[in-house]
């Protein structure tokens, strides 16, 4: 058995919510049919990282002389598929025993391609010049509503609050005389009190 753990798999960023040791142990400990332990090697990617945690399932020497093949699984990520991984190989794995119902939609392949996204449908000339006749009923509605004659947008337009004047720069050499007339006149203050 190879055991993906590096990359993506086996990390919580990846896959949180996992305890990702426990579960590597646990596959390392899984007995055959013979009462052998299946040897299981970890790789730091097996190339399908959308697929986190991916365990690939050899098939024995008996599974092999039957035809069997590497079985590829994906989101191998609770205690339930690993217990029926454990199980599977118990009973003789790929070639000898029948895939179980639990893992049938974890298999996946090292040619697996990532699923694409969606992408939102592009708007048509057609569509874009429906919106626009939409609106401009809305906006005929309106104006009849009102009874001014005027367009909604220009009213708001006219009732908005004048903007404030910007408040001119200060000039650094304004600044540094002001603060030379204050420290002159905490001087004269001072020599007045004393």
């Amino acid at each position: 058995m190879t055991v993906c753990r590096g990359c993506c798999c086996g990390t919580r960023k990846k896959v949180p919510g996992v305890d990702h040791k426990a579960q590597l142990a646990r596959l390392s400990a899984i007995d055959d049919h013979s009462g052998r332990t299946v040897p299981v090697r970890t790789s730091k990617c097996l190339g399908i990282c959308f697929q986190a945690n991916v365990v690939v399932v050899q098939p024995s020497q008996e599974g092999r002389a039957a035809g069997g093949k590497p079985v590829w699984l994906g989101r191998v990520t609770e205690d339930a598929l690993v217990e029926a991984v454990d199980d599977w190989i118990f009973d003789g794995g790929p070639g000898v025993a029948p895939l179980p119902a639990v893992l049938a939609d974890h298999v996946t392949s090292k040619d697996a391609k990532k699923p694409k996204k969606n992408k939102k449908p592009k708007h048509s000339k057609a569509a874009k010049k429906e919106r626009h006749k939409a609106r401009e009923k809305k906006r005929a509605r309106a104006e009849k509503a009102s009874g001014s004659g005027q367009r909604p947008d220009k009213d708001r337009a006219e009732s908005k609050k004048p903007k404030k004047p910007k408040k001119p720069k200060k000039n650094k050499k304004d600044e540094k005389d002001k603060k030379a007339r204050k420290k002159e006149k905490r001087a004269r203050k001072a020599a007045a009190q004393a």
